[in-house]
């Protein structure tokens, strides 16, 4: 994948997204058997780390992308409402959260209409992104339906455009990578065998991982979650990575679909 030129000489682009899941990260990762334990992280998500995440970006001044399950919508929609109301783009996670690999072509059609729908009832207008787990339909039906990108793969350092077969869609892959993904160092319940890291452990990874993409002019696709990045310590880390990344005077901040948007211009020269 070659470079790709930002917008206003910029030198690296970077995406603040959250995956507003509440209880559904529980029902998904534990197949469908979360405690009230469990179940009330969820509500931590909606009821006290959602409203500190967004005081924080409006503290920066930065706009971000928060992936929405279409139940959250329908069940917490002022919350939702919240995030539109502060300019942040709102994508589409799905209807519960599924894992598309498991479902059929139509209980994945099913899932994207009825989850994009959900969001459009809301916010008052429909997801042009997504962060889907694909099965095999999933990137041919996102072109179907005029979706401009999905974001969840892992496959490159760089946006590129999806194929399908051999059919180049219109589609536009934002990647990902755990080194940017808070679960990757703070999510715990019971049962699980791996430690918590302290947030100055992974501020070094944030800081490290940035200044590597910074070197080679590439992307930061942030995957984070705010019932796990929205405890008071970890945001605190998290916006002083952000401080960190400005102080470099030529990032550009953006949503998804921004740099998605400039990434399929940028392969259609």
């Amino acid at each position: 994948m070659g470079i790709i030129e930002w917008p206003e000489n910029k030198r690296c682009a970077v995406v603040l997204s959250f995956d507003l899941d509440a209880e559904y990260l529980w029902k998904v990762w534990l197949k469908g058997k979360p405690s009230l334990i469990d179940l009330s992280q969820g509500a931590y998500d909606v009821e006290v780390a959602l409203p500190r995440v967004l005081a924080m970006l409006r503290r920066q001044a930065v706009r971000a992308t928060f992936f929405v399950p279409g139940a959250v919508a329908e069940k917490y929609p002022d919350a939702v409402r919240s995030i539109a109301h502060e300019r942040h783009e709102v994508g589409h996670h799905g209807y519960r959260h599924e894992d598309f690999s498991k479902l059929t072509y139509d209980k994945e059609k099913e899932a994207i209409e009825k989850g994009a729908q959900l969001i459009r009832d809301v916010c008052g207008s429909y997801p042009v992104g997504a962060r889907l787990i694909p099965g095999k339909n999933t990137y041919a039906l996102l072109n179907q339906m005029g979706f401009l990108y999905n974001s969840v793969l892992m496959n490159s350092d760089l946006p590129y455009q999806v194929t399908v077969g051999r059919l180049k869609t219109q589609l536009v892959e934002l990647p990902v990578t755990f080194s940017f993904n808070d679960t990757a160092y703070f999510v715990y319940t019971f049962g699980m065998s791996k430690p918590l890291l302290t947030p100055r452990m992974v501020e070094e990874v944030f800081r490290d991982e940035f200044d590597a993409f910074y070197a080679e002019e590439g992307y930061c696709m942030f995957m984070l979650h705010p019932q796990v990045i929205g405890r008071p310590h970890r945001l605190s880390m998290l916006e002083r990575t952000i401080e960190y990344m400005k102080s470099k005077g030529d990032v550009w901040f953006a949503t998804a679909q921004e740099v998605a948007a400039h990434a399929k211009s940028f392969f259609s020269r």
